[in-house]
Formats: C-alpha cells, structure tokens, sequence
C-alpha cells in the first residue's frame, strides 16, 4: 500500500522513537559460588580496612560488623530500597493512543479516485482530580512502611544482640565458675584420700567423693556446650565467624543499676519505642494514603485527541478534535472509599489492640524484673555467704576430729549449688533486664562505650527517606498536615 509509506511514515517513526527509550534488560546472574566465597570472607574479615583484631570483642564491635554485616538487617534494608524505587519516581499520565488504517470504498458510487483512504487518530489522558498526586502519596506512604520495618527490625536485632552478647558473658562465667568447682572437688577427693590413710575416713567416702567429681566434670562439659551455642548465636545474629568472639573483655557487661525505671517514664518510652506500635503507625499512614486516592479516582478522566480521516473516492481530507469525559452518575468509586475507609479503621484497632498487648507485656516484664532481682539479693547476700559458713565449719570439724566426712561432702555440694544459683540469679536478672528493653523497644542500660542513640543502618535515615525530617529513632505518627480526603 503506497499511500502508508508516503503519508504515515512519520507518525509510524513516532512511537518507534518512544519505544527506544524504553528500559532494555541487563542480564546480572548470580554465581553461587563467588556468593558463598565473599560470605565466608566477609565472616571472616568483618572490616573492610583488614583482619579482625586479635583482642577482646566489645559489645559495641559487634553491634558494628551487625550494622554491615547482619543477614536479617540487609534483608530489611534491602526490602525498603525495593519500595523506594517506586516511590522515588512519580506517577507517570496515561500513555496516548494511536490509531491508524486503512479504509477501501466500494460500491456502485464509488469513484475511480482513492479507492483505498487512510485514517488516523491520537488520544490523550488527563486526571481531572489529584489521582496522580494521591498514588505519588501513597507509592511514598508505603515505601515508608518498608523503611519503619526496617528500622524496628533492626532495633529488635540489636535488642536481641545485648541478650546474646551477654548470655555469651555470663556462660563463660559460668564455664569459670564450673572449671573452679571442678578444681574445688579435686581437692576434696584429695583429702578424702588422706582422710583414709589417717583413719578418719573410709573407702566407700573417698567412692563418693570420686562420684562427686565426676559429676561436676561432666556439668562442666555441659557448660562448655552452652558458651558454644551462645557463641554460634551471637556469630550468627552478627554474621560473623564464632571464633572472632573467643574473647571477651572483663567487664563487658552493663553495670545494674540500683533502681528499676518508674512505670510513667517506661510507659513514655513505649509509646515512642515500641517495635509493633511503630510499624502500625506507619501503616496507618498508608491506609490514610490509600483512602485518599480512593476518593480522588471520583473523579473522571478528561480524554481529547485530533483525527483525520481522507474520503474514498474523493480528494479530500476530513480534520476533526474528540473531546470525551466519562460522568460520574453509577459509579462514585463507592466500592473502594468503603473498603478503604475500613482498611483504615482495622489498622487503628489493631494499633489499639497493640498497645494493650504492649502495656500487658511491660507489666509483665517489669513485675519479673523486681523478682528477679530480689532473687539475686537473697542468694547473693544471704544463701551464699551462708554456705560458705557451712564448709568451714564442717571442714573444722573434720579436722578435729568430731565431724562427719558426708557431712563435709554435702556442705561441699550445698556451697557448689549455691555459688552456681547466685550465677543462674545473676543471668535471670540480666535476661529480666534485656526482656524489659525489649517490652519498651529502647536499651534501658548501656555497655561501655556504648552511645545513647542507636545507630541506624545506612540509607534509612538521609534525604532519600519517604518521611522528610522524621525523627528515626522515635519514629512517630506520620502528618502532612493535611485532612483525610483534600
């Protein structure tokens, strides 16, 4: 057909042009190997400037390599990225249509002139209502939704990392502790010995003694395994190798304070802390978001395009300009404004629902925390300086002569269960502890070294953030300053 290369060859070139500025794929394969290489790697060599150090491991150095190196925290950081690729790019108008063809007259008054004719025509869009504007709000309402879970979730990882870092403290403790009853044991099965050579023992004491020792051998075998599993966690929360943590420095722990914080100044913290409470005001936002575009797609979209059109059979060009608007008399969009309204208004109960599960587990934790710590006074100014009373005396006894060797052995075993008690007391008070920080969403207590403020993963908190000049570490309920509906 002639007539479409002579006449429509420019308007074909247009939407070719379009099309080539359109996205190609680029092909980005992943190699499970190099991907398992840089792992291993990297959990060897957390920084980037060289070798791990040599020495103890602080708190504060994990809590470094889990901002770079944490699985679950580039998970979370990367989800949000996902959502900010739409929200940083706004909301495009409708693309316009092109028609064209051709047109054959026949017929007994069709002429000799064109019997084929061409005819094309373009439409265009355009939003009457703020429908561009509300999903731009929206696309960005959700792409903060990421960047808060993503916020909480690292705040919930590096909750859980003072529980882990300090569960591996106190196990080796507890290995310390378990390896000086071994020797404590030795000892008395030494003297046992020599009890039986002096005649004031027999061999069925020195059998029990013997007995004795092998038991606390293998408990401390058992400890052994715990400061293992403690150590593979905090490597794996980290994402680090475990040996990095072989060393600890003495005092790595929180000093306890002498007081627990009041209920009003834990309840204000709550509110601005709270993991679930922080992601469901952020939802809220969104679902404000949506019920806005929902009532903004009300309104009908203005379309307009020119045409023309030649007759067949005659020379002659016909020009027109369509002008279309669909009237808004059956469908309001009734349907979506009420599923959105409702959406809206599920999130403010579950946030409602939250909150009482929040204050409930604060409660909670506080109340364990108070025991907990009475527990840790009684064994520790009470049953343990107690017990150690009992083997000296039982051990004068002994001496002169007037004692009983079991009563020796089972003075011995009450002071080992004490002593370990008091460390078991001192873990459920720390554990307390860490419980309460996770019941607000805030560190309560501080590691040396440690900052007040929380250090956030990079690219959560600078000018790509979807919410501009927010506080990222309270995290609060989201305002434009506009009412639902503008």
């Amino acid at each position: 057909m002639p007539f479409l290369r002579a006449r429509h060859a420019p308007g074909l070139c247009v939407p070719a042009l379009l099309l080539a500025g359109c996205a190609s794929y680029t092909p980005k394969p992943l190699a499970p190997e190099d991907v398992v290489a840089r792992a291993a790697l990297t959990r060897a060599q957390p920084d980037a400037e060289g070798p791990a150090p040599a020495g103890p491991v602080t708190f504060v150095q994990a809590a470094r390599w889990m901002l770079a190196h944490g699985p679950e925290v580039r998970e979370a950081v990367a989800a949000y990225e996902t959502s900010l690729a739409r929200a940083g790019r706004k909301t495009p108008l409708p693309n316009p249509g092109l028609e064209i063809g051709p047109q054959f007259g026949f017929g007994p008054d069709q002429g000799p002139v064109n019997a084929w004719s061409p005819f094309g025509s373009i439409g265009f869009t355009i939003p009457l209502g703020k429908r561009l504007r509300r999903q731009d709000e929206l696309n960005r309402a959700l792409a903060d939704v990421a960047r808060v879970e993503a916020l909480v979730r690292h705040r919930e990882i590096y909750l859980e990392l003072r529980g882990r870092y300090s569960e591996l403290a106190l196990a080796r403790r507890r290995e310390a502790e378990r390896a000086e009853i071994v020797a404590s044991a030795r000892k008395a099965a030494l003297a046992a010995r020599k009890l039986v050579e002096a005649g004031q023992a027999t061999a069925l004491d020195v059998a029990l003694f013997d007995l004795d020792l092998m038991q606390v051998e293998a408990e401390s075998l058992e400890a052994r395994r715990e400061t293992a599993r403690a150590g593979a966690g905090l490597a794996r929360a980290v994402g680090v190798r475990a040996d990095l943590f072989a060393a600890l420095p003495a005092g790595a722990l929180p000093v306890l304070p002498a007081s627990i914080p009041g209920e009003e100044e834990l309840k204000t913290q709550l509110v601005a802390h709270h993991p679930e409470l922080a992601r469901l005001r952020a939802r809220y936002e969104a679902a404000e978001r949506e019920l806005r575009l929902e009532i903004a797609r009300q309104w009908p979209d203005f379309t307009f395009g020119p045409s023309f059109d030649s007759e067949s059979g005659e020379k002659r060009t016909v020009v027109g300009l369509t002008l279309g608007l669909e009237i808004p008399f059956f469908d309001r969009n009734e349907q979506g404004i009420a599923e959105a309204e409702r959406r809206r208004e599920e999130v403010r109960v579950r946030y409602e629902a939250a909150a009482n599960r929040a204050l409930a587990g604060l409660e909670a934790a506080r109340a364990d925390l108070e025991l907990a710590r009475s527990m840790a006074a009684l064994v520790r100014d009470t049953m343990a300086p107690r017990a150690a009373r009992n083997i000296e005396l039982a051990q004068r006894a002994v001496e002169a002569g007037a004692g009983d060797v079991l009563k020796l052995l089972d003075a011995e075993r009450s002071h080992r269960a004490v002593r370990l008690r008091a460390l078991e007391a001192d873990l459920a008070e720390r554990a307390a502890w860490v419980a309460l920080e996770s019941a607000v969403g805030q560190p309560l207590l501080r590691f040396p070294g440690e900052e007040a403020d929380v250090e956030a993963p990079p690219g959560l908190g600078g000018a790509e953030s979807a919410q501009d000049g927010a506080d990222e570490d309270e995290m609060p309920y989201l305002n434009d300053g506009e009412e639902p509906g503008e």
